[in-house]
C-alpha cells in the first residue's frame, strides 16, 4: 500500500496529491543591507539626474534627513538606516578629500564625478551642529556654459547689458543673494566677451568652467595665492577685461576699482537685494566714495523664479483685486502648472533670471558722491528708466514663462499678503 505524500504547503492538510511549489523547502535570503558607499553614490547619481541644485544630509536625534533642492525647493527623500549616518558622513568627507578624523570644525571640499557620460562638480561643506555634522552637497553642472542671450534678459535689458560690456574700463557688479544664479550670468557674459580681441584673465575659487581664449587662475589660500595678492599681480600681465568670482573684502575691491580706473574692465559679484544697494555695500566696506562714483558703471541685480512646466501648463484668468495689486490687466489670461510626473507633481521644470539692470548715469556719480541713502539711488535709478526685479518677472509672467507666486515670492515678499 502506497503511503501519502506529505503536502509542503503550509497549512494545506496532508493527503493532498499536489506538485510541489518549484521553490519549495528553500529559504529566501534577505536582501543584503545597503552599505554607506552604495548609498552616497546613488544620490550623488538621482541628485544629477534630477538636476538639483544641492543635496542637503543634515543628522538629527532619530537619523538622517536628506532634501534634494531642486528648482530651488527642497524635497525631502528617502535617508538610509541611522546606523549608516557615521558611514555616510565619512565617505562623502573622504570623496571631497577632507579631514575625516576632525568633526568639530566647519570643512569645505570638492567632488568630481562622471554620470551618464557627463561631468559634474560638487562643492561640499561640512558643518558641526548638535547631532553631528551637516553636510550640503552644492551642484555644479559642467555640461556648458549658458549663453548670455538665454538667462532670461528681455531684449530691451539684454541691450543695456550688451552696452555696459562694450565699454573698455569700469567695474561691472552682478548682484543678489547666493544661490541667485551670479556666476551663471557672469560666465555668459566671459564667454561672450572672449570672442572678441580682449584679453581676459579671471581669478577664481574655484574654477568652475574652462573657457576657450580666457586665462584663468585659481586661487590658494594656503600657499598663500590669495585674491589681493593674485589682482595685484594680474594687472602685470596686461588684461583688458579681468573678472573675480567676488569682492570677498575692502582691500580686494579697492585694488579692483584702482584697476578700473587705469582702464581694465573688471566683472565681479556681490551680495545685495538690488542694485541700488549695491552701491551702499560697497561704501560700507570702506570703498572711497570718489572711487565708486567714478569706477562703477552698472549694476545688474538678479533672483532666479522657476519656469512652468510646459508638459501641465494650463491658462487661467486673474482675479480683479490681483490685478489693481499687480498693476495688470482685469481679466489677463495667466499661466500655471498642474504638476505631473516630469516635474514631480510641483508645476515647474527649470529656472530662468529676473534682472534691475542699473547703468551708472551722471546724476547717480553726483549722488554716489554724497554717500546717499540706497532710496536716493533707486529713485534716480527708476526716474532714469530703470526696470525693476518686479517689473521684468511680470513681463515674464504675462508671458507664459512663470507664475506670480515664483515672482513675488522672489522679488516683492511684501505684496504677498494683499493677494487673494
Amino acid at each position: 500500500m502506497r503511503q501519502k505524500k506529505q503536502s509542503t504547503g503550509i497549512g494545506k492538510p496532508a493527503g493532498k496529491s499536489e506538485k510541489p511549489p518549484r521553490n519549495a523547502g528553500k529559504l529566501r535570503k534577505p536582501a543584503p543591507p545597503i552599505s554607506a558607499e552604495r548609498w552616497v553614490n546613488q544620490t550623488i547619481i538621482q541628485a544629477v539626474r534630477e538636476r538639483a541644485d544641492a543635496v542637503h544630509i543634515e543628522p538629527r536625534d532619530k537619523g538622517l534627513t536628506v532634501r534634494l533642492r531642486v528648482n530651488g525647493a527642497l524635497r525631502t527623500i528617502p535617508a538610509p538606516e541611522m546606523s549608516l549616518q557615521p558611514g555616510v558622513i565619512a565617505r562623502i568627507k573622504t570623496m571631497s578629500k577632507m579631514n575625516v578624523a576632525e568633526e568639530r570644525i566647519p570643512q569645505d571640499g570638492r567632488i568630481g564625478v562622471v554620470v551618464d557620460g557627463g561631468e559634474n562638480d560638487f562643492r561640499v561643506s561640512s558643518f558641526p551642529i548638535v547631532w553631528g555634522e551637516s553636510v550640503v552637497m552644492r551642484r555644479f553642472d559642467r555640461t556648458g556654459i549658458v549663453p548670455i542671450d538665454r538667462v532670461g534678459f528681455l531684449p530691451a535689458v539684454m541691450t543695456k547689458v550688451r552696452a555696459m560690456t562694450a565699454k573698455p574700463r569700469g567695474v561691472i557688479l552682478v548682484a543678489g543673494p547666493t544661490g541667485s544664479g551670479k556666476t551663471t550670468v557672469l560666465y555668459g557674459i566671459v564667454n561672450e566677451l572672449s570672442a572678441g580681441e580682449r584679453k581676459i584673465i579671471t581669478i577664481e575659487d574655484p574654477i568652475e568652467y574652462l573657457l576657450d581664449r580666457v586665462t584663468q587662475s585659481q586661487v590658494n589660500i594656503r600657499a598663500g595665492y590669495n585674491y589681493l595678492t593674485s589682482l595685484r599681480s594680474v594687472l602685470r600681465q596686461d588684461p583688458d577685461v579681468i573678472m573675480l568670482n567676488e569682492l570677498y573684502d575692502a582691500e580686494t575691491a579697492q585694488v579692483a576699482f584702482q584697476a578700473a580706473l587705469t582702464g581694465q574692465l573688471v566683472l565681479s559679484t556681490i551680495h545685495a537685494n538690488e542694485a541700488s544697494e549695491a552701491i551702499n555695500r560697497l561704501l560700507e566696506m570702506g570703498i572711497e566714495p570718489f572711487l565708486v562714483a567714478t569706477g562703477l558703471e552698472g549694476v545688474i541685480a538678479m533672483r532666479l523664479v522657476r519656469l512652468i512646466c510646459p508638459s501641465c501648463k494650463y491658462s487661467y484668468r486673474l482675479g480683479a483685486k490681483a490685478s489693481r495689486v499687480l498693476g495688470l490687466k482685469p481679466g489677463q489670461k495667466l499661466y500655471k502648472g498642474r504638476g505631473c510626473p516630469q516635474c514631480n507633481n510641483t508645476g515647474y521644470k527649470g529656472r530662468i533670471g529676473i534682472y534691475e539692470v542699473m547703468p551708472i548715469t551722471d546724476e547717480i556719480r553726483d549722488l554716489v558722491v554724497t554717500r546717499p541713502h540706497p532710496g536716493a539711488v533707486r529713485k534716480l535709478a527708476r526716474k532714469a528708466g530703470v526696470t525693476t526685479l518686479l517689473e521684468d518677472g511680470l513681463e515674464k509672467v504675462k508671458a507664459g514663462t512663470t507664475t506670480i507666486d515664483e515672482v513675488i515670492r522672489e522679488a516683492a515678499r511684501t505684496l504677498s499678503s494683499t493677494l487673494p
